[in-house]
């Protein structure tokens, strides 16, 4: 029934082909629209052939045919043992759903005439629903004058629409050039490579696609043993969809009952709390107590991490008496860990995000925000990369804690320190400091919104059975208050 419905889709006057590609579709604003002419470009090693042959596989296992034409002297045997690769390849379709020809011959012979006769003639013999034709280098090579090639051009677009055949042009060149086929073709979409110091990193952009609300600017792409994978970038996707936030009267706990009890119940259901504080402060413990609420309410929880595995963060709850090991086994709780090296960052949103809506996430604790810093590759991005990762945590209502590192040698935390503050409802300082020669750890709530809260400082007490708040800590260090804990 989906393929059929697929196929009706295609026959109509604002069809679309739906490449299949994982977020290539995004990007394009739901697929190409169909019975057009396109152009992929991009340098030799970009990924043009393993995209255009995996749309044409993916079409093909929906019962469409494909016509792979070849201007390229790399034989057929070849390509076919390096698409053998990808798990999109299904050889019981080639020679059945997907035909391979080899058009240079023609072109050597007769030029763009003779190619463009031997192009009809596969057209009208074989009638598929998808053509590319790789190597158009060739065709470019092979041109008498720009006129022949823009008439080619012209033909060939004729021809693709008469036969209602979604066609593909690869070509080994970038930018978007007043040349023939980037200006006669319906759309396109360049890939590329880009260098950030020693790292290398695949982007996508598409310059244009007629008919189609497609996603300007670059968007990252990884070709692995799937195919290629898009990451379409998530600030475009975010303004994109433009979804607001609702608010909530509900609060949620942060499992620690003293310091429950100063924030009068915790924070907001869905909200976004910073909690900033020196290294070794507690942190991250403070965000495991978080989790450990959710898990004895019964709720689906995630924690991603950067600088702890999975093994030594269960390892660090249990020296303070907190057990993730059960929650593990029965899928309440499950851990996303990624070293911050080389990392897309687009795709650690994408995987977070997935998360979250397959298992209704309603607690996460992100143990870490420097690991975005750390693995991005254009660092213009962060704010806005931000912006739109904690709205989608918003729209989704999931209750987070994000941890960020301050320097020991900071006194004082003020908005201006942090242009990301603004991010945040909630945001709780937690600090390292010596007061009368004591090396003590301080607790404060630097804003939490909907609802009231006491602004002063606590001690934080750190013991084999988690995270304790102590006494009222004044500006010379005096305690005025009996333990919270013993009250």
């Amino acid at each position: 029934m989906e393929q059929a419905q697929k196929h009706t889709a295609v026959g109509s006057s604002d069809a679309r082909l739906v490449t299949g590609v994982p977020g290539f579709d995004t990007v394009l604003g739901g697929g190409f629209p169909a019975k057009h002419l396109y152009l992929i470009q991009g340098l030799a090693g970009s990924g043009k052939t393993t995209l255009a042959c995996q749309i044409g596989f993916i079409q093909a296992k929906q019962g469409r045919k494909v016509l792979v034409v070849t201007l390229i002297a790399e034989s057929h045997a070849k390509l076919l043992g390096h698409l053998a690769n990808f798990a999109f390849f299904d050889g019981s379709l080639v020679g059945r759903q997907v035909l391979f020809f080899g058009g240079y011959p023609a072109l050597a012979q007769g030029g763009l005439r003779e190619l463009l006769t031997f192009l009809s003639t596969c057209l009208n013999q074989h009638k598929p629903d998808v053509m590319i034709i790789d190597g158009f280098r060739s065709v470019r090579d092979s041109r008498p004058s720009d006129l022949a090639l823009s008439e080619f051009m012209h033909s060939l677009n004729a021809l693709v629409a008469a036969m209602e055949c979604t066609t593909f042009l690869l070509s080994p060149i970038e930018g978007n050039i007043a040349e023939s086929e980037n200006t006669l073709v319906d759309g396109l979409v360049e890939l590329s490579q880009y260098g950030d110091g020693v790292r290398t990193i695949r982007e996508m952009r598409v310059y244009k696609a007629r008919g189609a609300d497609h996603l300007l600017g670059k968007h990252v792409f990884e070709v692995i043993q799937t195919g290629v994978v898009v990451y379409p970038r998530l600030e475009a996707v975010a303004t994109r969809t433009n979804t607001a936030s609702t608010a909530s009267d509900k609060r949620v706990a942060f499992g620690i009952p003293a310091w429950d009890a100063l924030t009068k119940g915790g924070v907001a259901h869905g909200s976004i709390t910073n909690l900033i504080g020196t290294p070794g402060v507690g942190k991250t413990i403070m965000g495991l107590h978080f989790i450990q609420q959710a898990l004895r309410d019964n709720e689906p929880c995630l924690i991603l991490g950067f600088f702890e595995s999975p093994p030594r963060l269960v390892h660090k709850a249990k020296a303070v008496g907190i057990d993730l090991d059960d929650a593990m086994r029965d899928g309440r709780l499950e851990m996303l860990w990624y070293l911050p090296l080389e990392v897309l960052m687009d795709r650690l949103a994408a995987e977070l995000f997935e998360n979250i809506d397959r298992r209704k996430v309603t607690r996460l604790f992100i143990d870490g925000v420097e690991g975005f810093h750390d693995v991005a590759v254009h660092r213009e991005r962060i704010r806005s990369f931000l912006i739109a990762l904690v709205n989608g945590l918003r729209v989704r209502n999931v209750t987070t804690i994000i941890t960020q590192e301050l320097p020991y040698f900071k006194e004082s935390y003020g908005r201006s320190d942090s242009s990301e503050s603004v991010l945040y409802e909630n945001m709780v300082l937690a600090k390292a400091t010596e007061i009368g020669g004591v090396d003590r750890r301080l607790i404060s709530i630097v804003k939490l919104r909907e609802g009231g809260y006491d602004p002063s400082r606590y001690e934080m007490i750190i013991s084999d059975t988690g995270i304790t708040i102590g006494d009222r800590v004044t500006a010379l260090g005096r305690s005025d208050l009996r333990s919270k804990e013993a009250q």
